[in-house]
């Protein structure tokens, strides 16, 4: 599956060593993806659901999420719930002088990730020491500081409870539309490609991601679409890349889920 999911870049800005903090009622993750670096996620409030290629976990509480490079994943944050999270990202590349250190740390990151439980006290150390990690200005120093992050989240138990089989055609389903968004999908057809009935899928994809299929779909395809458009791509052929098929679709869903045309957000971001 791993090898047809797109890879991600973070931002235009990446170098080795990335943080960013987000709060809100809205997911700030939009699809199931993965991307070529390591992520830490510390989860501080909300009530979220984690899927994962093989599991989904929800629940309420601080968690530590840990996802090496190609690790598909995706967030759901309940709405009715603020939810604060503090992601630390890095690149192989930072740890390369220290690679026997982070080959005996690897097994922190699981096979398809990793999550941890943690009191709000074991949240607020891992917090303050991203920090730390973020401030720090000597490459020696933030590497080691890192290290030892990953050496305290290796020390932890592992996943207390038993998660939830995540359903081989829900991750099916994700792997498929992570293939194919720029042809027309269609509930049936996808169903048929799964072997599980129409009303089976529809259900099954609402409960695993929060979102209804077509709903996922169309908010994949604006993801896309404006990266292309960022990347100067003109909106007729951003259009057909994207399954929208022409500029007045394109437009239409721009408005409806994003609040503006595409020129406009683009502008504003």
């Amino acid at each position: 599956m791993a090898t047809r999911l797109e890879q991600f870049g973070y931002g235009t800005a990446w170098q080795q060593l990335s943080t960013d903090y987000y709060e809100g009622y809205s997911n700030s993750m939009t699809d199931y993806h993965m991307h070529d670096y390591y992520e830490i996620s510390l989860i501080l409030s909300g009530s979220v659901k984690i899927l994962l290629s093989d599991r989904a976990q929800q629940g309420e509480g601080c968690r530590l999420v840990l996802l090496r490079p190609r690790t598909p994943h995706y967030i759901v944050c309940d709405p009715t719930q603020l939810y604060r999270r503090q992601n630390l990202l890095f690149s192989g590349e930072l740890l390369a002088d220290h690679a026997d250190v982070l080959r005996e740390l690897l097994p922190v990151f699981g096979k398809n990730g990793t999550v941890l439980p943690l009191s709000p006290e074991e949240a607020e150390r891992y917090l303050q020491l991203i920090t730390t990690i973020r401030e720090e200005a000597e490459p020696l120093r933030q590497q080691l500081l890192l290290l030892y992050l990953l050496s305290l989240a290796k020390s932890r138990d592992p996943e207390p409870t038993a998660p939830t089989a995540l359903p081989s055609f829900v991750s099916g389903a994700l792997d498929y539309i992570s293939e194919h968004y720029a042809e027309r999908l269609v509930a049936e057809k996808l169903a048929w490609e799964l072997h599980v009935s129409r009303t089976t899928l529809m259900t099954g994809f609402k409960k695993y991601t929060g979102a209804t299929l077509g709903e996922y779909i169309t908010r994949y395809r604006l993801r896309r679409a404006v990266k292309l458009l960022q990347a100067g791509e003109s909106e007729p052929e951003t259009a057909q890349l994207c399954g929208f098929h022409d500029t007045c679709n394109m437009i239409r869903c721009f408005k409806k889920h994003l609040g503006m045309p595409p020129r406009k957000y683009l502008a504003e971001q």
